[in-house]
């Protein structure tokens, strides 16, 4: 079949145009950023973020991903190359650079970018299930978060610090949608779990049952905060949670910072450009959701347990914020 003039040079522009997007999407960096469950918070981070940066920084497009194991998970692929920046909790970061449980070895090439916002150690039971204090515990049924995520590692540390093995009660292991139902259907006694301030679901699940707050003395809080310097002590006002149990107003409560790491292959000056797009936008991040508040510049360099990306320390350090 012959072709006429006309439909050749279509033809043509057809090929030559697929050509140039092909080159235009072989040019441009793809990055990908490790969040957990597909709705929760990190998810709303991670694309804001993204969206920021895949705006404001040419040539990059960076896709946040879901990881049924959380911040594990997600130092796990940046280690293995597979993704490039992940959200985690602080503990975990802080276990990676040791190689302290669930890691094997000291982590190599894990950097940080900031930290973000912070949650609440919720350590909840319900309060017709007889438990006063952490001694009572014992031999109770308690939602700890799924295997080997950020819940579970925080739970092992704390409550060994306290005087109770893991053996001395019955784990569940279960995301915090999962728990909060467990609860709901009188199946566990306890949760214990990060979360945001002013959590949506615990204020859900205040409205069909009555749960206490346990908190510790300030000895213990001491004796925590020293042994895991990944945690911080806050208080978290009754106005929270008005149906909640709490021993006093404000409550003392241990909390950790969710931080966002990433390789330090990454070039140094993308790096920067990165960090630039994010923080040089912080309205975007604020109105994405109310927990991002938290979220600033002075905040974004304090409690990151490993060391800083290049490229981020030169923006702080430019901002002022970072010696």
């Amino acid at each position: 079949m012959r072709l006429n003039a006309k439909k050749f040079i279509g033809i043509v522009m057809v090929m030559a145009l697929l050509s140039l997007s092909a080159t235009a999407f072989a040019a441009t960096k793809q990055l990908t950023i490790g969040t957990a469950s597909p709705t929760g918070g990190w998810m709303m981070l991670a694309s804001t973020a993204a969206k920021l940066i895949n705006e404001n920084v040419p040539g990059t497009n960076l896709t946040p991903v879901p990881s049924p194991r959380g911040g594990v998970e997600n130092i796990e692929t940046i280690l293995s190359g597979e993704r490039e920046m992940g959200l985690v909790m602080a503990n975990s970061a802080f276990a990676a650079i040791r190689g302290e449980a669930p890691f094997t070895e000291p982590a190599k090439g894990l950097a940080g970018w900031f930290s973000a916002h912070y949650g609440y150690w919720y350590l909840l039971v319900r309060e017709d299930s007889g438990i006063e204090s952490f001694a009572d515990l014992k031999g109770k049924r308690i939602a700890i978060g799924n295997p080997g995520d950020g819940d579970e590692a925080l739970n092992r540390d704390v409550f060994k610090l306290l005087g109770l093995a893991w053996e001395d009660f019955s784990p569940e292991y279960a995301g915090l949608s999962g728990a909060v139902d467990l609860i709901k259907q009188n199946q566990i006694h306890a949760l214990a779990y990060v979360g945001a301030p002013k959590l949506p679901s615990l204020n859900e699940l205040l409205v069909t049952k009555k749960m206490r707050l346990l908190t510790f003395t300030d000895e213990e809080l001491e004796k925590i905060t020293e042994a895991l310097p990944y945690l911080v002590v806050r208080e978290m006002p009754q106005s929270d949670f008005p149906e909640m149990i709490l021993p006093s107003d404000p409550a003392k409560v241990l909390s950790m910072n969710h931080v966002v790491v990433c390789s330090d292959k990454i070039p140094a000056d993308d790096m920067y450009a990165y960090t630039k797009a994010v923080f040089s936008n912080l309205d975007e991040i604020h109105a994405a959701s109310k927990a991002f508040s938290v979220i600033t510049l002075e905040s974004a360099v304090s409690g990151m347990p490993v060391p800083f990306h290049e490229g981020a320390a030169r923006y702080f350090k430019e901002a002022g914020v970072l010696k």
